[in-house]
C-alpha cells in the first residue's frame, strides 16, 4: 500500500492538478492533514491573542508545521496552504462592511485561501524536500500583489527560537535533512535546531525607559462606521484636543495620536492648522490626518513642534485599501465599481526621520510599520500609528504586532504604536509580553 504522508520516500511521483485527478484533493484524509498542518502553522498568532505566552509551545508547533510542509503529499499541502491562509488572513475581508459589500467577505476569503493554497502546490511540485525547504525559505520574498504578511519565520516570533532569516533557514536546513534520510542517524541532522536560539539584537543607542515616559501614547476607541462620517468629526476632534490638554497637565513633552485621528484633509483646515501649532508651544504633536495637494491625496502624519509642522507622508501602501496593485485598466473598473471611483492614494520616495522628546524616531504609518523597507538602516526607534479598526473584532492587531516584533528583533529597533481600536504598545526588541486580552 503506497504511504502518502512523506513524499521524500517517492518524491518523483507527482500529483498533476487535473480535472481526472481533482476528486482525490478532496478525500477526507487529505483534507484533515491539509488542515492539522494549518492548526499548527497558525496556532502562535491565537495563542498570542488571547494573551499567552508559552514559547516552548509555540516552537515545537513551528517545527512541526515546518516538517508538515516540507513532508507531506502534494494534495495535503495544497490543503495546508489554503487552511493556513484562511486562518491567518480571513479578517481582511472585514473591510467590506465599510463599503456596503458585505456579501463580498466569504468570497474574499476563499480567493485568499485558493491564493495561496495554489502557492503551496506549486511548492508541492518540487522533486525533493530539499527545494521545498528552499522555496519556503525564499517565500519571505514572495508578495502576492504587493501583500507582504505571509513570512514564515513568524511562525517563532515569542518561541525559544530566532525569528531572522538565517534562523528560519537553519530550522528548514535541519528538517530537510532528517527528512531526506531513513536511517537512525537521520536524528542527528535535529541536534542544528538549537544553533538557531533566539538572541534579541539592542540597539547600539537604545531607548531608556525615562524617554518613553516622556511621550504620551494615545490609544482610541472610535467605531470605523462613525469616524468618517460627518456628523461625529466634531465630536472626534473635541476628544483629540482634550487629550492633548490633558498630555500638557500631566507635564509630558510630547504626544503621540493613531493614524487619521484627524479624520479629514488637515492642511486644508486653517482654524484646526493654527490651533495645533499654537499648542506646539507647549508640547509637541504627532498625528495621523489626510494630506491634500495638486498632485492628489496622501495618508500622513503631521508633526506640530515649537510652532511649526512638518508633513510625513506614507511610503508603502496597503494592496486594495490604498493602492491597486492590478494593471491600470482592472483597477480603473474595479475602482468604478466597489470604490466609487476613488484614486490610489500617493507615496513618498523615502521614509521620514524626525526628532521628537530629544532623541530621532522614524515615521510609520500602519502597514508599512511591518514592512522591510521602513527599518532600512536599522533605526533605534520609531513611531508607529494604526487604525486598526477596519478589522475589529479580529486577530489583525494580534498579526500586526507580532510582524512588529519581528522587525523590531530583527533591527534592534524600538517601536511607539499607536492606534484606534487594539494594539497601541511599545514594541522592544525582545519577545512580547502581552497581557491577556490586550490585543482583542
Amino acid at each position: 500500500m503506497k504511504r502518502e504522508y512523506y513524499p521524500v520516500q517517492h518524491h518523483s511521483y507527482i500529483y498533476p492538478l487535473s480535472l481526472k485527478n481533482l476528486k482525490h484533493y478532496f478525500s477526507t484524509p487529505v483534507i484533515s492533514l491539509g488542515f492539522f498542518s494549518a492548526l499548527m502553522a497558525s496556532a502562535f498568532i491565537y495563542i498570542s491573542y488571547f494573551g499567552l505566552h508559552w514559547p516552548l509551545v509555540q516552537t515545537l508547533f513551528g517545527i512541526l508545521a515546518l516538517h508538515f510542509w516540507l513532508t507531506i503529499n502534494p494534495r495535503a499541502l495544497f490543503w495546508s496552504g489554503f487552511f493556513t491562509a484562511a486562518l491567518w488572513f480571513w479578517w481582511i475581508s472585514l473591510s467590506f462592511r465599510y463599503y456596503d459589500l458585505t456579501w463580498m467577505i466569504p468570497i474574499v476569503v476563499a480567493l485568499i485561501s485558493i491564493t495561496y493554497g495554489i502557492l503551496f502546490r506549486l511548492v508541492a511540485a518540487l522533486p525533493h524536500v530539499a527545494l521545498r525547504a528552499v522555496a519556503f525559505a525564499l517565500f519571505e520574498y514572495l508578495h502576492p500583489l504587493g501583500f507582504d504578511w505571509f513570512r514564515p519565520a513568524l511562525l517563532f516570533t515569542g518561541s525559544l527560537l530566532g525569528d531572522s532569516l538565517w534562523q528560519l533557514w537553519i530550522v528548514l536546513f535541519s528538517l530537510a535533512l532528517f527528512a531526506s534520510f531513513k536511517s537512525r542517524w537521520r536524528y542527528a541532522a535535529l541536534a542544528l535546531i538549537p544553533l538557531a536560539i533566539h538572541q534579541p539584537k539592542i540597539p547600539v543607542s537604545s531607548t531608556p525607559e525615562s524617554l518613553l515616559q516622556k511621550i504620551e501614547l494615545v490609544n482610541t476607541q472610535i467605531d470605523q462606521a462613525k469616524k468618517w462620517n460627518p456628523r461625529y468629526k466634531d465630536a472626534i476632534i473635541g476628544l483629540n484636543f482634550q487629550t492633548i490638554e490633558n498630555a500638557i497637565e500631566r507635564k509630558k513633552e510630547a504626544i503621540v495620536l493613531p493614524e487619521s485621528a484627524f479624520p479629514l484633509y488637515l492642511n486644508r483646515d486653517t482654524e484646526l492648522m493654527e490651533r495645533l501649532l499654537k499648542l506646539s508651544g507647549k508640547i509637541t504633536i504627532f498625528t495621523g490626518a489626510l494630506y491634500a495637494d495638486g498632485s492628489g491625496a496622501y495618508n500622513s502624519a503631521y508633526l506640530f513642534k515649537d510652532g511649526r509642522v512638518r508633513v510625513m507622508h506614507k511610503v508603502v501602501l496597503v494592496p486594495f485599501g490604498e493602492a491597486d496593485p492590478l494593471p491600470t485598466w482592472i483597477a480603473h473598473w474595479i475602482d468604478e465599481i466597489f470604490f466609487d471611483g476613488a484614486e490610489d492614494y500617493k507615496t513618498a520616495a523615502h521614509p521620514s526621520d524626525f526628532t521628537m522628546a530629544g532623541s530621532r524616531w522614524r515615521c510609520a504609518i500602519c502597514y508599512e510599520a511591518t514592512s522591510e523597507k521602513l527599518f532600512k538602516g536599522d533605526p533605534a526607534r520609531m513611531v508607529a500609528i494604526s487604525n486598526n479598526a477596519w478589522f475589529t473584532p479580529s486577530i489583525e492587531p494580534t498579526l500586526q504586532r507580532l510582524l512588529m516584533q519581528m522587525e523590531s528583533n530583527r533591527h534592534g529597533t524600538t517601536i511607539l504604536h499607536s492606534t484606534n481600536g487594539p494594539g497601541t504598545g511599545i514594541i522592544r526588541p525582545s519577545y512580547p509580553t502581552i497581557s491577556k486580552g490586550a490585543l482583542r
